[in-house]
């Protein structure tokens, strides 16, 4: 939303533009609706807090419903923002007419079982203490996926930046040999989020490669793969199981674990308070 204004978007009267905030304060994405607006677009606010400024100005609002943040960086803002956005993209399927009834019907039935598979995902709460107890107050951490575990590697490596206050990057892991292979040295801790072999095999075969390189260089791996996967076995040295379920709809369970990680590392790390990071406020009301 920062960028929208300055990159001289091409919008007329049949673009719609979504703007997802948890506060519906956020000056920069405010910004960028106004500009949307002058343009003609029309827009969709996905935001947590009702009556805020950004539903008020915008033509409709999504409302999340994930309740009170009161953890800045709070697990439940994010993934609701991402399930609503799985909606929007239902509605916008049907709409247009790209999918079946009953492919919607099957991606909507996947939808509504991830709060139960979530339930089961909260079980990696003892395991990533113990592996945050076990790195200590780590320096540097590096985070891989492919396809929409990228996004979630972005994701998991923003959260420990906010709550530990430590460098992490996020990378996709097509692009390790293009330059990040050089970061990785002995015990150095890397996240990989494994695609599902069931979705997408070539994408899962060739990120069990990534993490044979990266522990033939000495590295430390916390694997994010779900059950029933043994092929990323032999090169974990920390396996966190997450439920099966369509590649599509992976970011909204390993994103669990990573941010347990988070907040257990920045407690080893000596920040108490990791509800109230430093720096950081619920809504940026300045650009």
């Amino acid at each position: 939303a920062s960028e929208f204004r300055y990159r001289d978007p091409v919008l007329d009267e049949r673009t719609l533009v979504l703007a997802i905030s948890q506060s519906g304060e956020t000056a920069d994405t405010l910004e960028a609706v106004r500009h949307a607006k002058t343009q003609g677009a029309k827009v969709l606010a996905v935001c947590n807090t009702n009556g805020s400024q950004i539903p008020r100005e915008s033509d409709a609002v999504l409302y999340t419903h994930a309740g009170p943040e009161i953890g800045v960086a709070s697990t439940k803002a994010f993934l609701a923002q991402v399930a609503a956005n799985y909606i929007v993209g239902l509605a916008l399927a049907q709409a247009k007419g790209t999918k079946y009834p009953d492919e919607i019907r099957a991606i909507w039935d996947e939808l509504e079982a991830i709060p139960a598979k979530i339930e089961e995902a909260l079980a990696s709460h003892d395991q990533a203490k113990q592996i945050a107890s076990t790195l200590g107050a780590v320096q540097t951490m590096l985070f891989l996926g492919r396809g929409v575990g990228f996004p979630i590697a972005l994701e998991g490596a923003l959260k420990l930046k906010e709550l530990a206050y430590i460098h992490a990057e996020g990378f996709a892991a097509g692009e390790l040999k293009h330059g990040p292979i050089a970061l990785i040295e002995d015990d150095l801790p890397v996240v990989v989020i494994v695609p599902s072999p069931r979705g997408l095999p070539q994408l899962h075969s060739k990120i069990v490669s990534n993490i044979q390189e990266i522990r033939a260089r000495g590295a430390k791996t916390i694997v994010i793969a779900e059950e029933g996967d043994t092929s990323v076995e032999p090169y974990a040295n920390w396996l966190i199981r997450i439920p099966q379920s369509p590649t599509i709809m992976q970011p909204l369970l390993a994103t669990v674990p990573l941010q347990f990680l988070a907040a257990f590392i920045a407690r080893e790390c000596g920040n108490d308070d990791i509800d109230k990071p430093r720096n950081l406020a619920k809504s940026v009301t300045v650009e």
